[in-house]
């Protein structure tokens, strides 16, 4: 009975077995697809698949559109996340980006071509030669060309990718096309952009100047979070799949020289964000990255204490109100002693070496230009080692974007611009008042619907320039809170900055105008019209000698007559010689222009193509060439931006009224 039964069940099984296989499809009844699970998850679809779309507009769940997040890239950047191994995040190989958005306007064309200019100077290859560009596909890029077809664009991009292990790299050519062609990807069109790779810093890096047109024709607009991390993501993920990631060695390293640096690290970053309520509480670590996170924290906050900027007290550590600010003052400063270091080489004195910006200089500093280099890349600065008549070396910095950098030997004064308030600050003051006290983005775009992301983005820069100053405080949520006295602290905050005007006095070695043919700035001084303070050692005395042997020279030549302290200077008899030197240099310059030297008449207007300066003992001349001849103008620095552009001239009594552009039927 018990056999039987499971037979039964076997056949009763296999027949089941029979009838399942046995599956024949059947129409069954149509159903709508407008459900609302449907609805749902078709929504949810739509949204997935927006936001991996290159240049899309990604969205933050339940707060609407991040400002961040506006542009091409968006959800690119928003992926980007590193997790696992405490070390991940410093395995990559570091690459540093700074980016700009440079509006163009009305002047774009003159300060686009003033910054192509400034990145292919002189020293910036390993050589020493003029940079020279090149673009997506091909080395040898004109620039002219290339500022030509942008003219139009509304804004550029301004990029320096800075690898830290640059001088690895087998080409920083290709490395460079490489991370431009993974931002395409990205971003979902084509790039216009020209490059130059600079040699003449401590670290090799690459300019790129990016065209603000997607190839669509209308205008790139590039996420905000793309621009702060995009980049550099792929950037870091192309250098380490050319190097190879770092060792835990290497990051151990790395981490280890942090601990006792005289500058603002990322180990102090990461106190900042454990200090709860001002005390930095070091918990108990647990696994051997977190003794070792430990470990380097304690030695970095002992440091600090020798520094005098941390404390220790029974509650646990603390950092001083001014640890960020002092920092980053020292590591300023470092880098201008490396800087001053690689300009002058063995002439340069560290104890003798002043900062203008930081330091009390004299009311009007005269000095030789000994030696210069990038101060700011990012701002087209450079920076001036000046040899002082008061017997110090002073590292003076350059306004932003000055079209001129005095070549080493030229003769310079300087004098501290008086500083006053921003507009930006007094946007800035005017929000904060309406709103007790609080300035934000959303406050900002609230107040002035118009403004743009890049326009407000400024705003955030220029305070948390100010926060380093303890000016203004940010808060956790991103706004900012900013004091009564606002404007008068940031007025103040601008004349401790001390912006220096630089003037040069002579682009001639101090050797040649003992004997110039023309009047000189040391005539001025033997005239007494110029109060010069050449008490110093080193050029102070070169200065001194100078002033001796031009007071002979002219009273030998019956050129000046001595009137006791000062002397009494025939000032149309050197204008005639002046003359006679510029027509001397003009008969020199026509073989190798091929060209004739028209001397230039007071009165008339002579129209030509500025092409560069000509230095002479008696100063700095314009060359300004039409078809078959050219002529000398006196120079002045504005014309800088116009070179290669056509200009007209009219040379008068009291210096030359410059005109740009052709006035048909004037001066041809």
């Amino acid at each position: 009975m018990h056999m039987a039964a499971r037979a039964l069940c076997i056949d009763a099984h296999r027949s089941m077995s029979r009838a399942e296989d046995d599956f024949r499809p059947r129409l069954g009844r149509i159903r709508s697809l407008g459900g609302r699970s449907a609805k749902r998850y078709l929504g949810k679809l739509a949204a997935a698949m927006e936001k991996a779309r290159p240049g899309a507009l990604a969205k933050r769940s339940g707060r609407g559109y991040s400002l961040s997040q506006i542009g091409r890239g968006a959800g690119t950047a928003a992926a980007f996340s590193v997790k696992g191994h405490p070390f991940a995040k410093f395995r990559a190989r570091r690459v540093a980006v700074k980016i700009r958005s440079v509006r163009l306007g009305k002047n774009g064309l003159p300060k686009a071509r003033a910054h192509l200019r400034y990145i292919q100077r002189d020293g910036a290859t390993r050589d020493g030669m003029p940079g020279k560009l090149y673009g997506p596909h091909r080395d040898g890029v004109d620039g002219a060309a290339f500022l030509t077809e942008g003219k139009s664009d509304r804004h550029q991009f301004r990029i320096i990718l800075s690898p830290e292990d640059a001088g690895e790299l087998e080409d920083l050519n290709r490395f460079t096309r490489d991370v431009m062609a993974a931002a395409e990807r990205d971003l979902g069109t084509k790039l216009d952009w020209v490059a130059i790779n600079h040699h003449d810093t401590d670290h090799p890096h690459v300019h790129i100047v990016l065209r603000g047109r997607a190839d669509d024709g209308e205008t790139l607009v590039i996420a905000r979070n793309y621009i702060s991390h995009g980049f550099r993501r792929r950037a870091e993920d192309l250098a380490t799949l050319e190097l190879g990631e770092r060792s835990d060695l290497e990051i151990a390293r790395g981490r280890l020289e942090e601990a006792d640096k005289d500058r603002f690290t990322s180990l102090d970053r990461e106190l900042q964000d454990l200090a709860a309520d001002g005390v930095i509480d070091l918990k108990q670590p647990h696994t051997i990255y977190d003794r070792f996170r430990t470990k380097l924290l304690t030695a970095r906050l002992r440091a600090l204490d020798q520094m005098g900027l941390a404390t220790r007290d029974a509650e646990g550590w603390r950092l001083s109100a001014h640890h960020e600010t002092t920092l980053r003052d020292m590591g300023r400063r470092g880098d201008i002693i490396r800087s001053m270091g690689q300009a002058l080489g063995e002439r340069f004195s560290p104890a003798a070496m002043r900062d203008f910006a930081a330091e009390a200089p004299p009311p009007v500093l005269i000095g030789r230009v000994a030696g210069s280099g990038a101060a700011d890349d990012a701002h087209d600065q450079r920076f001036l080692a000046i040899d002082g008549a008061d017997g110090r070396q002073w590292h003076v910095a350059s306004e932003p974007g000055a079209s001129l950098t005095p070549p080493n030997g030229a003769i310079v004064e300087i004098r501290r611009e008086a500083g006053s308030r921003r507009k930006s600050d007094e946007i800035i003051a005017v929000i904060a008042e309406r709103h007790g006290g609080v300035y934000s983005e959303a406050l900002h775009e609230r107040a002035d619907p118009r403004s743009t992301p890049e326009y407000r983005l400024a705003h955030k820069r220029r305070l948390e320039a100010l926060r380093g100053a303890g000016i203004v405080a940010r808060e956790p949520d991103g706004s900012w809170r900013v004091p009564e006295d606002y404007l008068k602290r940031a007025a103040e905050f601008e004349r401790g900055k001390g912006a220096a005007n630089v003037r040069v006095l002579s682009f001639a070695a101090i050797e040649n105008l003992t004997s110039a043919p023309g009047a000189t700035f040391l005539d001025e001084a033997l005239e007494g019209k110029r109060a010069i303070d050449a008490t110093g050692a080193g050029f102070g005395a070169e200065l001194d000698g100078a002033l001796g042997a031009r007071r002979r020279w002219l009273l030998a030549r019956g050129l000046a007559e001595d009137a006791g302290a000062v002397l009494r200077i025939d000032r149309r008899a050197l204008g005639l010689m002046q003359r006679d030197a510029v027509a001397k240099a003009g008969a020199r310059l026509e073989a190798s222009l091929g060209k004739s030297f028209i001397e230039p008449v007071e009165g008339e207007r002579f129209s030509g193509v500025y092409r560069r300066p000509v230095d002479l003992a008696s100063g700095r001349y314009a060359l300004i060439e039409r078809s078959k001849e050219f002529t000398l103008l006196p120079w002045r620095e504005a014309l800088e931006v116009r070179r290669g552009l056509e200009i007209s001239a009219v040379l008068r009594r009291g210096g030359v009224a410059w005109k740009i552009g052709i006035e048909r039927g004037l001066g041809r």
